[in-house]
């Protein structure tokens, strides 16, 4: 099949088709979720940090789930995560005002999504020619950003000017991830080994990677549940503001993401993880000390470019992936090995927002800045475990 200049394989093609609806997936995620539950659900800081011990609990399980669906293979997995996931969001977006309902229909939506999270690098990679993987995962996620930019850019519109409600946007985002299951059963290998003997791998010589998972997500939920609670709660934001932030992220994901993959080829997985560690040292403080430098535009702008930076850096779990990769003694293991280390990121994961939300609740107004105090200094321990990686 020949799309332009480029000759790509019909799997590759569906992938490729597959990345787009998962995008659609991705913007209604980042601009809708939080203030779904702030404005429609009218959930307290405590109650969205309650949400989230729960809703990781399928990352820290990724691991057993991965063993208990070993035998149908990789893209089969895919296709039955991405439809679960579906359904958990159709309901998340459908159902009233009750914590438990929301919970429940969140936690389906968050199994879908954390036991794809492997699969979505090591299915990139195994279209990768010769090792380019991260030039590879780069292309397939700037695609990723392109569908994000267009949904982000309807979901202003349809914000701004008709007022749709958010019922309507979650279930179109539930349509699209059901749809990007079902065309994983037309992949038929992906171009690469996708099926593995062993249903759990652990391997001493990935400490490194484990521990570096470990940090990443509790650095990582700290800003996932509270950068948009900051600009909804403390700057008083309404969800256009977010998905226009958004939107700025993934336009300059086009081009950042391949930038970035092929950074990780050239220069190593070290130095791109040293990359985002820094890069998210500055970000925390942008967030931490904004409000201290005069007027509230100039806070809201330093917030605004602390947010686009903290989410472009997502970019870095090409570098993970890749490490894993290219250390692998069998390709095949690839996916089993990272559902390990998304494991160990949600062990921390669970427990940070349910803490850090009670360090802002119990500090006042000015709470949020011991929340992100704590990130800063995580990211300093990033950048020194990420300095002993042998790449």
């Amino acid at each position: 099949m020949k799309i332009g200049k480029y000759e790509i394989s019909a799997d590759l093609f569906i992938f490729l088709v597959i990345s787009v609806l998962l995008g659609v997936v991705a913007a209604v995620e980042s601009t809708s979720l939080a203030n779904r539950l702030y404005e429609d659900l009218d959930f307290t800081v405590m109650q969205r940090s309650l949400l989230e011990t729960p809703r990781e609990l399928p990352g820290l399980l990724a691991v057993v789930f991965f063993g208990m669906l070993n035998g149908l293979g990789d893209m089969r997995i895919a296709a039955v995560a991405n439809i679960i996931g579906g359904i958990g969001l159709l309901f998340f977006g459908l159902v009233p005002n009750h914590f438990y309902l929301v919970l429940f229909f969140l936690v389906i939506y968050s199994v879908g999504q954390h036991l794809y999270l492997p699969l979505s690098s090591t299915i990139a990679m195994g279209f990768a020619e010769g090792e380019n993987f991260g030039k590879r995962m780069g292309q397939v996620q700037g695609l990723g950003s392109l569908s994000i930019i267009i949904t982000s850019g309807l979901l202003y519109i349809l914000y701004r000017f008709f007022h749709v409600t958010y019922q309507v946007v979650f279930v179109i985002a539930a349509f699209a991830m059901a749809l990007a299951g079902v065309l994983f059963f037309f992949i038929k290998n992906g171009g690469k080994k996708i099926i593995c003997e062993k249903r759990f791998v652990f391997h001493k010589e990935f400490k490194l990677y484990y521990i570096l998972s470990t940090i990443n997500g509790a650095r990582k939920q700290i800003t996932l549940t509270f950068v948009p609670w900051l600009i909804i709660d403390v700057y008083h934001q309404p969800v256009t503001t977010i998905t226009m932030l958004f939107f700025i992220v993934c336009v300059i994901s086009i081009f950042f993401k391949p930038w970035f993959g092929d950074l990780i080829d050239k220069k190593g997985e070290r130095y791109a993880l040293q990359f985002e560690a820094v890069i998210m040292f500055v970000a925390c403080i942008g967030f931490v000390f904004a409000k201290s430098l005069g007027s509230f535009t100039i806070a809201l702008i330093v917030v605004g470019i602390s947010y686009v930076a903290d989410k472009l850096m997502e970019s870095a779990s090409m570098a993970r992936a890749t490490y894993v990769r290219k250390h692998s003694h069998d390709p095949a293991e690839v996916a089993r090995t990272i559902s390990m280390g998304v494991s160990m990121d949600h062990l921390v994961s669970m427990f940070v927002p349910v803490f850090a939300g009670y360090v802002w609740y119990s500090n006042g107004p000015n709470g949020y800045r011991y929340v992100f105090l704590g990130a800063l200094v995580i990211s300093f321990v990033n950048f020194m475990i990420a300095s002993k990686l042998d790449t």
